[in-house]
């Protein structure tokens, strides 16, 4: 008859009373009735090793093992322990050489591990627990007996007292994650490394504390090479991180929820799947939940993190730091370029980075700006500097059909008080709906849709009249017009707008309308009664007999005399010799209209004469000219020009004011009003005098006072 076996009964004398394995679990203080000091440090379950033989009596002791195993028996209802490793024995071990109890014995023998006891290291605690009759107390029994000195010490028949030599590839593994720059950032509560981390040392805060814990210890822990592979799966994820995509980050980060709804709830809304953010709607519908209940979902997922404080995020960092430097700049560029370097998969838009930075407690130092069918980005401080480059470029473009990158940094920083960089201008405007180079190397652009008057306007008359013509002489025309710019476009700035313009062909550096246009519809009011004088009469004639003919037909004179000045449908023959552009002259035609007008010119000058009263007033004698009749300017003579000079109230005859007369460099104006009131005709004669002490010029129509 067998021999029955002596019971072993847990807890043990010599070994440890709550598992090493276990011991994330146990991290609670140990009952105050079973302190030693009231006062005195608490001591954790965990802590019970073998060394609390020596200073707690067997009763506590007793009562104490039965608080860990109802400990472990809570954490089995919650399935704590269902992919947690089982630490695996050292070769040679068999179950006989552990001093189970009967029933922990019993369970495993009917399991096969009775020779091999190596193999529960291929399962998991959650798979053993699962063993029929096999519950947290043998659980418990069976960890301590594993994890008791002997054993430890190596020996297969449990006859070695010594502790084995720490683990060589444990010690490298922990030397490797010790050297990661960022294995201070990684915190052992980090969803994304607790698994690894809780198992291997379950009161570490970071990766690298972790490593060093590793690196001082005096005993290895349960299984040295399952620790060792887990030290250096946690090394390798912290190496990968950088080589994640952005939304990858993000989901392992806010996304570890074993609730597989959730997920893809909270992916779904922030637009992690594919590059867009959704609304509550969208995401409620898909799911068939309220609006309500997925803020709930996406509010409790991306809270958990607050209490971590900043987490590792090297993919969102990189990308921050990306956008910091290259700033400003188009949206659209941007999640290109992070598109061609790896960083996002599903074309992750600038918005969805700034809503996940927010989550990370990242600063968002830019901001987007829609403008047009794209978006810029933008400091926050230049938010609204962006938007009045576009304004001040539309407005520039409208009146005179294309401007300068130049040009509209100096209106815009006119605006602001800090100047506005060039930068800034050079990446709002190629978003401007309609934008197109003319010269980007000198910065010259227009905007297609905007562009009415000024170049447009022009380039239509010109051709209407014309039709064709080339670059040198539409840069004449171009110059006339003083009002829409002080220097025209350069040659290559008109012949590059002119190409984009339709309607428009240019050869070489000729530029002819395609097809032919009428005059008639591209001109109107002065400028047409100009153009159809001169297709009756012209097409060059002499600029009085061309003004007494437009003044016929009931044309102001003043408008003559301004649209002929800068109108670019008119040019310039000779001295006031004026035709169509474009038109066919021969020189021998402008010589002789020349001849006639000196022929028909007045003898005598405007200024007829000029002296001093007998109380010693200036006076001054003008005869009519038609220019002077027109302009209503007279000139000071030489003699009298640093005498004759500011403002004088002008009186008529009865001493009436009438208005100002004004003088400056040898001229005088302001007897317009005069004149036209009293129907002054080219020949009659005007008298001012002059009283430099009262300030005052008396003007009449009439022959000068005697001497």
């Amino acid at each position: 008859m067998a021999t029955p076996r002596v019971t072993n009964r847990y807890p043990r004398r010599g070994e440890r009373i709550a598992p090493t394995t276990l011991r994330e679990f146990l991290m609670e203080a140990i009952p105050r009735r079973f302190r030693r000091e009231p006062g005195g440090p608490e001591t954790k379950l965990s802590d019970l090793d073998e060394a609390a033989w020596d200073y707690f009596p067997d009763e506590t002791i007793t009562a104490l093992s039965k608080v860990i195993i109802d400990r472990v028996a809570a954490y089995h209802v919650r399935k704590a322990f269902q992919h947690r490793h089982f630490p695996r024995p050292p070769e040679g071990i068999r179950l006989d050489d552990l001093p189970l109890e009967n029933r922990t014995r019993r369970c495993l023998a009917r399991e096969g591990f009775d020779d091999n006891p190596q193999a529960l290291g291929d399962y998991t605690i959650g798979n053993i627990l699962s063993i029929r009759a096999f519950g947290p107390r043998c659980l418990v029994d069976l960890l301590c007996a594993l994890e008791s000195p002997k054993i430890r010490g190596g020996s297969g028949q449990g006859s070695g007292l010594a502790e084995a030599a720490p683990s060589e590839a444990l010690t490298a593994a922990a030397k490797r994650l010790a050297g990661l720059p960022t294995a201070k950032l990684v915190r052992c509560e980090d969803p994304r490394f607790s698994r690894l981390t809780r198992e291997v040392d379950a009161e570490a805060t970071t990766a690298q504390e972790l490593a060093e814990r590793l690196l001082v210890r005096c005993v290895d822990p349960p299984d040295p090479p399952y620790v060792a592979e887990q030290v250096r799966q946690l090394a390798r994820r912290i190496e990968g991180m950088p080589d994640l995509t952005l939304e990858e980050e993000l989901i392992q980060i806010f996304g570890s929820t074993p609730y597989e709804r959730n997920r893809k709830i909270l992916v779904g809304y922030y637009g992690w799947a594919d590059g867009r953010q959704h609304t509550l709607t969208e995401i409620g519908n898909q799911f068939g939940i309220t609006r309500e209940r997925i803020r709930q979902v996406c509010a409790k997922l991306t809270r958990r993190h607050k209490k971590l404080g900043r987490v590792l995020a090297p993919v969102m960092d990189r990308v921050l730091s990306l956008i910091d430097r290259r700033l400003p700049l188009a949206a659209s560029e941007f999640e290109a370029e992070m598109a061609a370097r790896g960083l996002t998969a599903i074309g992750m838009r600038l918005e969805s980075v700034a809503t996940g930075a927010r989550l990370l407690d990242r600063p968002v130092t830019f901001k987007i700006v829609k403008l047009g069918t794209d978006r810029l980005v933008v400091r926050p401080e230049d938010v609204d500097a962006a938007t009045a480059v576009v304004d001040v470029a539309k407005k520039e473009i409208y009146f005179h059909g294309l401007a300068t990158v130049e040009k509209i940094e100096q209106a815009v920083s006119e605006k602001f008080p800090v100047p506005v960089a060039v930068k800034l201008v050079t990446a709002a405007l190629p978003l401007i709906d309609g934008f197109s180079w003319l010269d980007q190397s000198s910065g010259w652009f227009r905007l297609l849709p905007i562009a009415k008057h000024g170049l447009p306007k022009a380039i239509d008359k010109i051709l209407s009249v014309a039709g064709e013509v080339t670059i040198d002489q539409m840069r004449t025309a171009m110059s006339r017009n003083r009002r829409l710019w002080k220097a025209p476009p350069p040659e290559n700035v008109l012949l590059e707008f002119c190409r984009q313009t339709p309607g428009v062909r240019v050869e070489d550096d000729r530029i002819r309308c395609d097809p032919p246009r009428d005059w008639r519809e591209s001109l109107t009011g002065v400028e047409a009664k100009l153009v159809s004088v001169l297709k009756k009469h012209g097409p060059v004639m002499e600029r009085g007999v061309m003004e007494d003919l437009c003044v016929a037909g009931g044309m102001n004179r003043f408008s003559f005399h301004a649209f002929v000045s800068w109108s670019p449908v008119i040019a310039q023959y000779g001295h006031s010799v004026y035709g169509l552009l474009g038109a066919d002259v021969s020189q021998e035609q402008v010589d002789e209209l020349i001849a006639k007008r000196r022929a028909k010119r007045l003898s005598h000058r405007v200024l007829d004469d000029h002296g001093r009263t007998e109380d010693g007033r200036i006076w001054l004698s003008y005869r009519l000219s038609k220019a002077a009749s027109t302009y209503a300017v007279i000139t000071i003579p030489a003699a009298l020009k640093k005498v004759v000079r500011g403002r004088f109230a002008l009186l008529d005859i009865d001493g009436e004011a009438i208005g100002t007369l004004a003088t400056k460099d040898g001229r005088a104006w302001g007897l317009g009003a005069f004149m036209r009131e009293q129907g002054a005709q080219i020949g009659d004669f005007v008298v001012v005098t002059l009283d430099l002490q009262q300030r005052t010029a008396v003007v009449e129509l009439g022959p000068p006072p005697e001497p």
